[in-house]
């Protein structure tokens, strides 16, 4: 009985200690402090291989449309801190019709040269065939007059910056920008992850409504050098709203401060403020500071596809020189039929989109919660379990 006792005792002395020894640790640890740590480390990285998700459903003609969104590729930062990288993307908008549009492709950007083709057939653009593989070249600065890279991805944040080329002196100021940012409320509760053989720390967080809309506003100050205008205001001040109604995590490596993962979810108000609409994004950063061989080549130069529509080249290719641009809003995306042959379960998704969602092609309700792989999807909810689409859940 005495051992026995002897035993308790010693072990609950010893659950004491390391709680306390933990309390301690934490208590030391603040996290608005790694998370500045972070964001200079990420701001101070010369390469970076990254993997993106975005998802959301908006309403659209009075229907329910899920879009999604994916990007992967190496990024490099040049000693101008200008930016070269190899982007794959695929983006899918699915509603409750039989048929869904569905376009991917790549662009690549070295030396502030750009490089841009799509998989066939790619959208719906005069004077340029995507049905074989075609590379569009772009000289330095000549990349916005094609207009979005994905037509029709309409994003629920307006973006508060001209689509002016950074110049040198300008992504300095960014620089500086990210070392001082203070725009999150966060805290930590002791979990950690491995991510790739590096032990993470798991910080909570949200945006802080008033930090980030200055955040938006000194980053006008940086790009362009000037005040911001009275519209810029308002979409500053709308966008921090917004951002505000996300749930963030950061995982960051505990010996070099680096972030290996972001997410972010919740809901984004509507056009007419009355709903609140499910958002996801996920981005997964991985090999930091390693090389990568970004390849160039072209099949067709965008001078000569924009002189065949337009008839003259603006001089110098710049923004400020013409209002005209070779994609616009109009242009329409690849769309995809589905045959009843191509989704045997049922369930709204045909076989291509359900290796897209790595859900069952022979059974409508994956997760078996009640509500079958396609309506989940449209509704931006993980037809694989529980949270939304990338399964966050938080």
């Amino acid at each position: 009985m005495k051992k026995t006792l002897a035993f308790l005792l010693v072990g609950v002395a010893v659950v004491l200690a390391i709680t306390f020894a933990s309390y301690i640790v934490l208590m030391q640890f603040r996290p608005e402090k790694e998370i500045r740590a972070m964001m200079v480390a990420m701001a101070s990285l010369k390469s970076a291989r990254q993997e993106s998700g975005f998802s959301w459903s908006h309403q659209e003609d009075g229907e329910r449309v899920s879009t999604t969104l994916y990007l992967s590729g190496p990024v490099l930062v040049e000693e101008d801190l200008g930016l070269s990288h190899a982007t794959k993307f695929r983006v899918v908008h699915l509603s409750q019709e039989d048929s869904y549009q569905d376009l991917a492709g790549e662009l690549r950007t070295i030396d502030g040269e750009s490089y841009l083709t799509y998989e066939p057939p790619g959208p719906d653009i005069a004077s340029v065939d995507f049905e074989e593989k075609t590379w569009v070249g772009f000289g330095v600065g000549e990349l916005p007059l094609w207009g979005p890279i994905l037509p029709g991805l309409d994003l629920p944040i307006d973006s508060i910056l001209s689509k002016d080329l950074w110049t040198s002196e300008g992504r300095a100021r960014l620089q500086y920008l990210l070392s001082y940012a203070d725009i999150f409320h966060v805290e930590y509760n002791g979990l950690t992850e491995m991510i790739d053989g590096v032990n993470t720390r798991i910080i909570d967080g949200r945006f802080d409504p008033e930090a980030i809309e200055a955040f938006l506003l000194d980053l006008v100050r940086a790009k362009e050098g000037r005040e911001p205008n009275d519209s810029e205001r308002l979409v500053a001040d709308r966008n921090a709203a917004q951002l505000s109604r996300l749930t963030l995590r950061f995982w960051i490596g505990l010996g070099d401060h680096s972030l290996y993962r972001f997410q972010a979810a919740g809901g984004f108000e509507d056009s007419e403020g009355t709903e609140l609409l499910p958002v996801d994004v996920r981005i997964e950063f991985s090999k930091f500071n390693e090389p990568a061989e970004i390849t160039a080549g072209y099949s067709v130069h965008f001078q000569e596809l924009f002189e065949t529509a337009f008839g003259t080249f603006p001089t110098g290719g710049t923004l400020a020189s013409t209002n005209k641009r070779l994609v616009t809003d109009s242009v329409s995306l690849p769309v995809i039929e589905t045959a009843s042959s191509n989704d045997p379960d049922d369930d709204g998704l045909d076989n291509l989109l359900e290796a897209f969602y790595g859900t069952s092609r022979t059974v409508a309700d994956t997760d078996g919660d009640g509500m079958n792989d396609g309506d989940e999807v449209r509704r931006a909810r993980n037809p694989r379990g529980n949270g939304s689409l990338f399964g966050f859940g938080l």
